[in-house]
């Protein structure tokens, strides 16, 4: 399984936060259209992602509900027929929700830095620092700090939960 720390926030002005971001040397990834279908799991959460950049992917994750940053275990599993996964998932397991988004994908050294647009809830950033060794969670987690702070992002604008989360409210 893959292991990252990461945060979201509400965000409203993408814009300026662009304006902040291209000042940092940064790459852009691109631009990716996804919709993520989560599934009634009993532990952690499950969804199929189609993605117009990276093709389906199925990923399982555990990941704690808390402000600030947060590590999640995940793991990423190709997909080649999407329908046939999402037909046969939402049979076994339930659909909990989809959730659609516009996001720009921008590498900061190893921390991947996405503005979402999400349908029906808004503008949201996410770092994801990925670890490779356990020994930099402490350095990942300050450079995770750094951007909060070079972007001005107080608590009070990290969220908690899963953008499928604040949809199910």
């Amino acid at each position: 399984m893959g292991l990252n720390i990461e945060i979201k926030a509400r965000y409203d002005d993408l814009d300026l936060f662009k304006s902040k971001l291209v000042q940092l040397p940064v790459s852009f990834e691109g631009e990716d259209y996804q919709t993520d279908t989560f599934y009634i799991v009993p532990q952690g959460r499950l969804k199929l992602r189609e993605s117009n950049l990276y093709g389906s992917i199925l990923i399982p994750y555990i990941r704690s509900d808390e402000k600030g940053t947060k590590q999640s275990d995940y793991d990423l599993l190709p997909v080649s027929d999407p329908q046939k996964t999402k037909n046969l998932l939402s049979n076994i397991l339930g659909v909990r929700g989809e959730v659609k988004k516009r996001r720009l994908i921008y590498i900061f050294e190893n921390v991947r830095i996405h503005l979402d647009e999400v349908e029906s809830l808004g503008n949201f950033i996410e770092f994801e620092a990925v670890i490779d060794d356990m020994k930099q969670i402490e350095s990942n987690n300050q450079k995770v700090q750094w951007l909060l702070e070079y972007f001005n992002i107080d608590a009070d604008h990290l969220l908690r939960v899963a953008y499928i989360d604040l949809i199910s409210k």
